[in-house]
């Protein structure tokens, strides 16, 4: 399996009682040189699902890595002739759980519906129940390789322990 150091995809598959695991680490990012360098995120294999598991010194942070943890999940690109153009989406939520699955379903429907894909992330404001994100997008280039259906509250988590933020949800592929 990964090490914390070295995180990955890890993809078990139940074969005669025994288990099969694999690190994909191409799938992973590198830890974020900012603010200390916590910021990453790790993808969760779970039979039809697949999980983010994303972690950062802030909860804005938090946010923007599971953004591109989905968008390593659906492995698209942005059409790279194409002008970028900057949006605005303001989402909102019961509580910063609820919020983190709106967000990124919000995203799935900017790239499924409208044929954008996000070639950066910023959040320009977040409280528990409201997220604002500045975005630069830029058409899709083709079609993801991999299709998610929704962000789902399945073993969802986000939480802050000693100023290190954790957070984990499930895509239902």
């Amino acid at each position: 399996m990964p090490s914390a150091a070295s995180p990955g995809i890890v993809k078990a598959d139940n074969m005669g009682g025994k288990q099969k695991v694999r690190s994909l680490a191409s799938a992973t990012s590198e830890p974020a040189k900012r603010k200390g360098g916590n910021a990453a995120f790790r993808l969760l294999e779970h039979t039809a699902d697949m999980g983010i598991e994303a972690r950062a010194s802030s909860c804005e942070e938090l946010f923007v890595q599971a953004a591109r943890g989905m968008l390593a999940v659906l492995a698209g690109q942005a059409d790279s002739t194409a002008p970028p153009k900057k949006i605005t989406l303001e989402v909102r939520a019961g509580d910063v759980e609820e919020l983190l699955v709106v967000w990124l379903n919000e995203l799935l429907y900017l790239i499924q519906s409208k044929g954008l894909w996000p070639r950066d992330i910023v959040l320009s404001g977040m409280q528990p129940d409201l997220l604002e994100a500045r975005l630069t997008v830029a058409p899709l280039a083709g079609v993801p390789q991999r299709e998610i259906k929704a962000v789902t509250y399945h073993h969802l988590l986000v939480s802050c322990f000693h100023g290190l933020w954790r957070g984990r949800v499930y895509l239902d592929l």
